[in-house]
């Protein structure tokens, strides 16, 4: 099953091409679970703060994805 991820700011370094926001495709397995996908990311679960699926902000992590969702993930912003 195919996603299109995200990462943003400080997750960046994370993508493979290290640009932030830039899509990429990740392969995974079904069912595959939000949980899941930033194992395979490598991505602490920790760092992520906001996690958009199609569009729409999802809370939760056991949430199963589907094939093509996009999915972006975002860190706890800072700053003022």
């Amino acid at each position: 099953m195919r996603l299109e991820v995200r990462l943003y700011a400080s997750l960046a370094p994370f993508a493979p091409t290290h640009r932030a926001g830039e899509p990429f495709d990740v392969e995974v397995s079904e069912p595959t679970t939000l949980d899941t996908l930033l194992t395979r990311l490598g991505v602490p679960a920790g760092d992520v703060h906001l996690i958009i699926v199609n569009g729409r902000i999802v809370h939760d992590r056991s949430r199963l994805l589907a094939e093509h969702d996009r999915v972006g993930l975002f860190p706890p912003v800072g700053g003022g």
